[in-house]
């Protein structure tokens, strides 16, 4: 994090210039830091800084800020875009910190877990003095956008899957240079562009000015080093969001609408195996009216499984416990306790033949893990559309299957969104209001 606002950087500023006078008073320094070494406690103290400060404007729910203090950060890959961190001097620095009283600091109680660091009472004041505000905060422009992780394991809800995950330390490709280039562009548009958030008084808050995107790949457990599976985008505010806030998002000073493509990893599946899907809704299947949301779980789950030998659901579905329609009418049903639900007796082998009754050239896309490597297909098309509309200086927010833009932009978002999928996949994917 870096100060953008002048309240903030003027912080900044104060916070060298008594650091400066705590070490000369205490006789810290027998000599001036070499140039280079300078730069970098200003870079420090700059990092600790901001984000005391957005703790105080952002409080964290238990009030601390995890802090990684120990060596094994030194040089521990890309991903760790501040040298400083993890070093001596920049345990030192907090340890000063502390004596000054600009913060409360907690060492490591054990191996493995994490430090951290709370903003004093007299540090809230002085944020509190500067007028520092969201607006003030800014994100590392050299941070890395592109990471790429190692799934400890695989499942048909893949962001709860690759939850449990590893980061890789890849080298760079001219293929992973375009991709960070991409994602740049994207921010420095968005970081510019005028969206704001009308504040309906819930928790958390939300930061509007959160809007740096991170593109995620994954590579499965014994798979080599790729970047063709997942590529979604992370870390906007209105990614975290419950979907009933995003009402309160404003884009040039408008309401917004959320547009997706409909039904789009099985449509995305079948471009892959380059066949027409049946026309109408792919999810509606005979006997299983009313039970969508179950139908597309198990459409999904077979896209992500690695064989075909499937034998249960994953604990989201429930089977036999009420509708779609059950679910939404009474929230404390048996219905409602699951994300997804299908009939009676709709085991896993009677629910693949159902659905291979109406779509059986799925039975070549089943059971391969190609699942990820939809996600990425998905997230070309979600940045085609996305780069589309930059082109145009029309700010959108990307939803994984579909994006945000302001209400009056909403005829040229559904064309950008379908011209970008059939540049990208070669057909048609049909483009719905949520």
């Amino acid at each position: 994090m870096k100060a953008r606002g002048m309240p903030l950087k003027k912080l900044v500023a104060a916070t060298l210039r008594f650091l400066a006078h705590d070490e000369a008073h205490r006789e810290l320094r027998t000599r001036k830091r070499r140039p280079a070494d300078q730069a970098a406690f200003e870079r420090s103290v700059e990092t600790v800084v901001c984000n005391l400060a957005y703790a105080v404007v952002m409080p964290p729910e238990n009030g601390r800020l995890a802090i990684l203090t120990g060596n094994q950060l030194r040089g521990r890959s890309r991903y760790e875009n501040h040298k400083a961190l993890g070093s001596k001097p920049f345990r030192h620095l907090l340890h000063q910190l502390e004596h000054v009283q600009f913060l409360e600091f907690n060492p490591s109680p054990g191996r493995g877990e994490s430090s951290s660091v709370k903003p004093t009472p007299w540090f809230v004041r002085k944020v509190q003095e500067h007028g520092v505000a969201l607006a003030h905060f800014g994100r590392d422009t050299n941070e890395e956008v592109i990471l790429l992780n190692r799934a400890k394991s695989t499942g048909p809800k893949p962001d709860q899957a690759l939850s449990q995950r590893e980061r890789v330390n890849y080298k760079d490709t001219a293929e992973t240079h375009a991709f960070r280039d991409e994602i740049r562009r994207l921010n420095a548009f968005l970081a510019a562009a005028d969206i704001d958030f009308v504040d309906d008084g819930l928790q958390p808050r939300v930061d509007p000015y959160r809007r740096s995107l991170r593109r995620y790949f994954t590579i499965l457990p014994g798979q080599k080093v790729r970047f063709d599976q997942n590529g979604r985008l992370f870390g906007g505010f209105w990614l975290e969001m419950r979907s009933e806030r995003r009402a309160g998002i404003r884009m040039n000073g408008e309401p917004c609408v959320t547009l997706d493509y409909s039904a789009m990893f099985t449509r995305l599946a079948y471009a892959h195996l380059k066949v027409t899907p049946p026309p109408g809704d792919p999810y509606a299947i005979e006997g299983a009216e009313g039970y969508r949301s179950g139908i597309k779980l198990a459409m999904n789950t077979f896209l992500f499984d690695t064989h075909n030998r499937r034998r249960r659901w994953p604990s989201a579905m429930g089977v036999g416990v009420g509708s779609d329609a059950d679910a939404e009418a009474d929230p404390h049903s048996l219905a409602a306790q699951y994300e997804r639900r299908l009939p009676a007796g709709w085991t896993v082998a009677v629910t693949r033949k159902a659905i291979l009754k109406k779509h059986p050239a799925l039975a070549d896309a089943w059971g391969q893990s190609l699942g990820y490597h939809l996600m990425f297909v998905e997230s070309r098309v979600l940045l085609a559309a996305l780069h589309k509309l930059m082109a145009k200086n029309i700010p959108a927010l990307g939803l994984h299957d579909g994006l945000m833009v302001q209400a009056s932009k909403r005829e040229e978002a559904r064309r950008a969104m379908v011209e970008a999928a059939r540049e990208i996949t070669g057909a048609e994917l049909p483009v719905s209001d949520k």
